[in-house]
């Protein structure tokens, strides 16, 4: 049924994009803005995400609004008001959901911002019902998620899964977030472009195919194989799961990396002693952190749906 719309929005490094679905997930309204995210003002991007937003609603017409999700890379407060810190956005504490609720169209909606690894996760979790394993994503940074027996770890703070602030190598390359030696630092968007010598005009899509027109496609897979499998190794030997589920831009690759990654964990897991290590590629839909953020915000529906039937009807009978 179409009696209501949720918005999911998805803010990157070099777009933002807002998707608008209907009770059943079905898409009602999809709309992209390529631009630099990084480069522009923490106003100027958040004046994007309210625009797409605000035409999104238009495109619903008189169907209630359940919610607003926004998926972010990087790491969000508590309150899910605040963005801490998002290296690869440049941002750091910024109040994202208060500045959109200043722009009136948006103000009677209810915002709110979640790590976009973990939303991705969501769509994975539906088809691995009571599965444990760990989800690492490539996209604007790396980051995933921690799944035990079909539940997500959240951790104190929400944050568990952050992965691409594993340390590969102490004291190497710096990171956006300040420290050195992180995954992120050789295996992210921003990172493998910048060796690369290749522009921000490369989208994220677009990385890997990119980076081996401009060097030795090899290079590229043994340098993400190695970081990554020292990650995962990490991994594996604090929480004894075996399965690794690669998502984002290392889903495409997930064949061809993996002999230098099981050959990375191999040397450096626990795990490897019960046999070999399960890497699989994810099967999820098209913008993973975008169809959980919508999905996310249709949350308060599943969860009340008295209370939303109520007020679709009134809409209907008003309309």
């Amino acid at each position: 049924m179409d009696t209501l719309a949720a918005i999911g929005i998805e803010v990157a490094a070099d777009h933002v994009v807002c998707l608008a679905v209907d009770l059943a997930g079905r898409t009602l309204s999809r709309r992209t803005e390529y631009v630099s995210v990084t480069s522009a003002t923490t106003e100027d991007a958040i004046s994007c995400c309210a625009r797409l937003m605000d035409q999104a609603r238009g495109e619903v017409g008189h169907l209630p609004i359940a919610g607003v999700v926004a998926a972010i890379p990087g790491r969000i407060a508590p309150d899910g008001d605040h963005v801490l810190s998002a290296p690869n956005l440049g941002w750091d504490r910024v109040p994202f959901v208060s500045l959109l609720r200043e722009h009136p169209a948006l103000a009677d909606l209810s915002v709110r911002a979640q790590n976009d690894n973990r939303l991705s996760v969501l769509t994975e979790l539906d088809q691995r019902p009571g599965e444990s394993f760990i989800y690492i994503r490539g996209y604007t940074g790396v980051g995933g998620a921690v799944v035990i027996d079909g539940e997500l770890l959240d951790g104190v703070h929400g944050w568990a899964g952050e992965f691409g602030h594993t340390v590969v190598q102490p004291g190497g390359d710096r990171c956006l977030c300040g420290r050195r030696g992180c995954l992120e630092a050789y295996i992210s968007y921003h990172s493998l472009r910048e060796r690369a010598g290749l522009g921000d005009d490369v989208l994220i899509d677009d990385l890997i195919d990119a980076l081996a027109r401009s060097g030795d496609r090899a290079e590229v897979i043994g340098t993400i194989g190695r970081s990554l499998g020292l990650a995962v190794a990490n991994a594996m030997n604090v929480l004894d799961v075996s399965t690794v589920v690669l998502s984002g831009y290392l889903a495409p690759i997930a064949e061809e990396i993996s002999p230098v990654v099981r050959e990375t964990v191999d040397r450096h897991a626990l795990a490897a002693e019960a046999g070999p290590i399960t890497l699989e590629r994810s099967d999820d839909l098209e913008d993973p952190a975008l169809r959980g953020a919508a999905r996310a915000a249709l949350q308060p529906v599943l969860s009340a749906p008295g209370r939303w039937i109520e007020r679709a009807a009134r809409s209907h009978m008003d309309a």
